[in-house]
């Protein structure tokens, strides 16, 4: 043997890591597709790619409060009971496994920027809040005028036909998140330009994306980080955190918020009309899109102590999926209960509020400009996107 072969360069160290990750992503991907084999219904919610997974939701449904997924060792609810019981309870005070199991459930690629637990939220929170330290607005209605001048000029620059997902909306509110944040003028455009490709941050906590993919989303991370310790105004470690996690957090979520918005009116014959003619419909428009088409169809927890859940044992580390948007279906749900997610997700906890604001001010700036905006051609779903059904293609045009 060589001398080469047997020298262990960081080159061929980093090149067995990225085989190892490739590999593990391989055969959690392989995992889901079996447990579909199986007839599995989460295993189908996972692997659906573009088929509506409303199927398998109210299959979990009819199985009961709380379903375990026995291929996937995961157990999953529909009930709205049950994860209201989830969100609040001391065990699943964090998304995801402890950092001592997180190497153990599979997934090899999970988003440095969402591993965010109830004691580390509280302690950001009042970073990222209205009127604190980090943002530049100091209400809500600054926020929204601000997305409405910058949707404007978005629209303004774009031609008869585009892509409101990629040209519009996913632009938009990173322009808005980087101005939020004060970052200088000069930084604005790269941090717009780096900011899509954290996307699959959300979707990579419960489906293995591509390997190529999550070294995009990594090195995107990464460049962020540096971006905002430049950039920032104080950037401290928790700052510069609490700044990140809002950025990927709500940038993503926010697109498809407003996509599933405009689909929804689209949609309804006399909706976006209705809407052009009063942009202050779009409050709630975005309100009802939650309840019905929420950005986020799926939340994740992980016990971190042994409880009980529905009458159910679980140790600590059983895994539990809420199903949102089927929880939003709970037929047994109190009529005036809101809609359940974003407030009570744990990736939210920097965000939620922003998420909301910027896509209802972007609604109204887009159906005012377009009154007779209309879909040209078919809408492509992102695929492995089970979490936030993305967009991958929304081709719309200005006139009918």
């Amino acid at each position: 043997m060589t001398a080469e072969l047997l020298t262990d360069t960081p080159g061929r160290e980093t090149a067995l890591a990225d085989a190892r990750r490739a590999r593990g992503n391989q055969l959690a991907r392989a995992a889901q597709w079996f447990a579909g084999t199986r007839n599995d219904p989460y295993g189908l919610i996972l692997r659906s790619g573009t088929e509506d997974p409303r199927p398998y939701e109210e299959r979990i449904r009819a199985e009961g409060p709380l379903f375990h997924s026995a291929p996937l060792d995961t157990w999953v609810t529909a009930d709205r009971a049950v994860a209201d019981e989830v969100v609040a309870g001391s065990a699943f005070d964090g998304p995801g496994p402890g950092p001592e199991a997180a190497a153990a459930d599979g997934l090899p690629y999970r988003s440095a920027a969402l591993a965010v637990d109830r004691e580390t939220a509280a302690r950001l929170a009042p970073l990222t809040a209205l009127g604190g330290p980090m943002l530049w607005a100091p209400e809500e209605e600054c926020v929204e005028k601000r997305t409405v001048k910058l949707a404007r000029a978005i629209l303004a620059g774009l031609g008869d036909r585009f892509d409101l997902a990629e040209d519009f909306a996913r632009r938009l509110v990173g322009q808005v998140i980087a101005e939020q944040l004060g970052l200088p003028e000069a930084a604005h455009t790269r941090f717009v330009r780096i900011l899509p490709d954290c996307r699959h941050a959300l979707d990579g906590l419960l489906s293995p994306q591509p390997h190529a993919v999550v070294r995009t989303a990594e090195r995107a991370e990464a460049t962020l980080s540096a971006l905002l310790t430049d950039g920032l105004h104080e950037a401290g470690a928790d700052t510069v955190r609490a700044a990140r996690t809002l950025a990927v957090g709500a940038a993503e979520t926010t697109a498809v918020l407003i996509a599933n918005s405009v689909r929804g009116l689209l949609a309804e014959p006399g909706a976006w009309q209705r809407l052009a003619a009063d942009p202050a419909l779009a409050a709630t428009a975005v309100e009802g899109t939650l309840r019905q088409a929420p950005p986020v169809r799926l939340e994740t927890r992980t016990a971190r102590a042994n409880t009980v859940l529905a009458g159910t044992e679980l140790p600590a580390g059983s895994r539990v999926t809420l199903l949102v948007a089927a929880i939003n279906r709970d037929p047994k749900a109190p009529a005036d209960a809101a809609p359940f997610g974003l407030p009570t997700d744990l990736h939210f906890a920097l965000s939620g509020w922003l998420v909301t604001v910027i896509a209802r001010a972007a609604l109204g700036a887009l159906a005012e400009a377009l009154p007779a905006l209309r879909t040209a051609g078919e809408e492509v779903v992102r695929l492995r996107s089970p979490v936030l059904g993305a967009p991958a293609r929304f081709p719309v045009a200005r006139t009918a």
